[in-house]
C-alpha cells in the first residue's frame, strides 16, 4: 500500500507530461521508493547502486553487462549422425542392427539410434552439429570395426541438442 502511494505521483507525473524520464531520474525515483519502504516498520530493502542501475537502466553497454552464455534451445536441429548399418532384409536386419548397436555402444560414448523406416532398418550414432565432428567419429568407428568400414558414412539427420 505504501509502495503504491510513493510510486503513484512519479507515475502520474510521467504519464501527464508524456516525456521519458532520464536514467538518473529513474534511479533517483527508485532510491526514493526504497527509502520510503525502509522507513516502514517491517520491510528493509538493500541493494547496490550498480545492481539498481542494471535493473532500472537496461540500455547499459554490452561490455558492462555480466557475461552469460546464450540459452541453448533444447530439442532437435538439423545436424549429422554416423550411419553404421542399413539393410532391408526382413529376416535378420533388425537383429543385425541391434547386435552392432551393442558392439558400438560398448566402445564409444555416443547415443545410438536403431530405426525402422520401411523397408530399412538403420543404426545411426551420435548427435553432431557439424559434418566435420561426425567425420572424425566415423573414422574412429572404421578403425575400431574394420568389418563395418564399407557401410560407415556420415548422414544428415535431425539431432538432439544438449
Amino acid at each position: 500500500m505504501a509502495l503504491a502511494a510513493v510510486c503513484a505521483p512519479a507515475w502520474a507525473q510521467t504519464a501527464a507530461t508524456a516525456v521519458e524520464p532520464t536514467p538518473a531520474d529513474t534511479v533517483q525515483q527508485a532510491k526514493t521508493i526504497i527509502a520510503e519502504i525502509n522507513d516502514g516498520d517491517n520491510i528493509t530493502v538493500e541493494m547496490d547502486d550498480s545492481m539498481l542501475d542494471c535493473i532500472l537502466n537496461p540500455q547499459v553497454e554490452e561490455s558492462k553487462k555480466p557475461h552469460r552464455e546464450a540459452p541453448q534451445p533444447k530439442g532437435k536441429i538439423v545436424g549429422y549422425r554416423v550411419q553404421i548399418f542399413a539393410d532391408n532384409n526382413a529376416r535378420n536386419a533388425k537383429s543385425e542392427a541391434r547386435m552392432r548397436e551393442r558392439a558400438v555402444a560398448r566402445s564409444f560414448p555416443y547415443s545410438t539410434y536403431v530405426t525402422y523406416a520401411s523397408p530399412y532398418w538403420r543404426l545411426r550414432v551420435g548427435d553432431f552439429a557439424t559434418r566435420e565432428e561426425a567425420a572424425k567419429v566415423a573414422d574412429s568407428i572404421r578403425k575400431a570395426f574394420p568389418k563395418y568400414a564399407k557401410e560407415v558414412r556420415v548422414v544428415k539427420d535431425n539431432v538432439y541438442i544438449r
